[in-house]
């Protein structure tokens, strides 16, 4: 199986180059072996890169993607993991229709949401089928919260419409993407539970609005809960 690594060539393509270095100024011979771009095959040896070559049993090509099993939003704005994922040989990740788990090309990755590293354009990977290419989300302002008014019970939510056109704030600086359990609303709020996002929206909208439960203490309105309704208009936990 191919190992992956950052190698500099001195030419604008492996294609075009006659040699493979390790350092970006060209200086150290990468070692003898077999390179590919995913396109392409050359061997080098003693520092020459040989005429490009057929592989019959080449059958996979491995990219290292950014990863989010949630939403684009999230895999932009907040976090996201880096997994290899592989595809048949001379296809790209925006060219291909499947990423696989492993090289032998038969077990689709997790659907989910993936990009290249450092690239605005993502692809859905749905039904082990990836999408068509999207350009990535705008982030939104950190320490931007928006809520609703309040409600109880909980699932009050998951059934009815509620505005989301507060602009609240909280102590820690924390946002829609990073509000945690224990976080303090700036301003107080009453004991009970608010619909929130990082814009104005509703409750009625298809976007990933999210529920915390207020308890105010002796320092103030306390988040003690994060939710969000599930299929059945449930409040399931975060």
């Amino acid at each position: 199986m191919a190992v992956t690594g950052n190698y500099y060539l001195n030419g604008p393509s492996l294609g075009s180059s006659t040699a493979v270095f390790t350092d970006v100024d060209l200086t150290v011979c990468a070692p003898d072996g077999f390179y590919s771009d995913g396109i392409i095959s050359r061997e080098q040896v003693n520092c020459i890169l040989l005429p490009q070559q057929v592989c019959s049993n080449c059958t996979e090509n491995v990219v290292t993607l950014e990863f989010n099993p949630t939403s684009a939003l999230d895999l932009f704005c907040t976090t996201s993991l880096q997994v290899d994922a592989y595809m048949p040989l001379g296809e790209t990740f925006l060219t291909t229709s499947q990423i696989f788990l492993t090289s032998s090309l038969t077990t689709p990755l997790t659907d989910g949401f993936y990009k290249e590293i450092g690239s605005n354009i993502y692809r859905e990977n749905s039904g082990g089928n990836l999408q068509v290419q999207q350009p990535g989300p705008i982030c939104p302002p950190t320490s931007q919260l928006y809520i609703s008014g309040i409600a109880i019970p909980c699932n009050t939510f998951c059934t009815n419409n509620y505005n989301i056109v507060l602009q609240k704030s909280t102590v820690s600086g924390n946002d829609y993407f990073s509000l945690t359990i224990g976080d303090y609303i700036v301003g107080g709020l009453v004991d009970g539970w608010y619909a929130y996002y990082f814009e104005t929206t509703n409750t009625n909208s298809n976007v990933s609005w999210r529920i915390f439960e207020i308890t105010n203490d002796a320092t103030g309105a306390r988040v003690t809960d994060i939710l969000q309704c599930d299929a059945s208009n449930n409040c399931v936990n975060l």
